[in-house]
């Protein structure tokens, strides 16, 4: 069967859940925006020297270190993946997948609208650029990657709670290797973070601060 079919007829089999991530993504995003406001002041001001340090360093040290950059993101993300992967395997770990999606939306809903609160324009340009392009590669592995476990832990949920006869392994073969492309695109944004994104910030940054 084509490729593009094969993702298609998956992505059929598995809209609800998808819609369902989705929207648990989109909450956590709007609930780290709000709890912005909620940050005590003494909290917030160490937050606001670093960023300015970070300005000030990434004008002064454009040969910040790119690859301690790139195996911190990718470590980070990757660590997503194989947490879900494992989870995946377990029937219990759906709530804990669920949840981390919620954590990693609310961390970015966070940082955008704190960026935006302290700097203004200033920081909704920041964020953007400094946010936007490793997550245009990263919001969808996270959601392919929780998906791809929730999924197969529902085939679990059918083998051995429900006793249906359903073949485990070509699953868990897809499944693999699902979360094995998921782990390929998040090596693809750190790329994109530790090399394209400081290079866009070094054009803009001087102009802000």
């Amino acid at each position: 069967m084509p490729l593009k079919y094969l993702i298609g007829r998956y992505i059929k089999e598995n809209a609800f859940i998808y819609y369902f991530l989705t929207l648990i993504l989109v909450l956590g995003i709007a609930f780290g925006a709000v709890m912005v406001n909620r940050l005590p002041s003494q909290h917030s001001e160490p937050l606001v020297d670093e960023l300015q340090f970070y300005f000030e360093v990434l004008e002064e040290r454009p040969d910040l270190e790119r690859q301690e950059l790139l195996w911190q993101s990718f470590n980070s993300n990757a660590r997503f993946v194989i947490i879900c992967w494992l989870l995946g395997l377990t029937i219990i770990g759906i709530p804990i997948v669920v949840f981390m999606v919620f954590s990693r939306g609310m961390v970015l809903g966070f940082s955008v609208a704190f960026l935006f609160e302290q700097a203004s324009l200033r920081g909704l340009v920041f964020s953007i650029l400094a946010i936007l392009p490793q997550n245009l590669l990263v919001l969808p592995g996270i959601l392919i990657a929780s998906v791809a476990s929730l999924s197969f832990s529902w085939v679990l949920i059918m083998k051995v709670v429900k006793n249906k006869n359903i073949q485990v392994l070509p699953h868990f073969r897809n499944y693999s290797v699902l979360c094995a492309v998921t782990l390929l695109i998040m090596l693809i944004a750190a790329l994109v973070e530790a090399y394209i994104t400081p290079a866009i910030l070094r054009l803009i940054v001087p102009m802000m601060i």
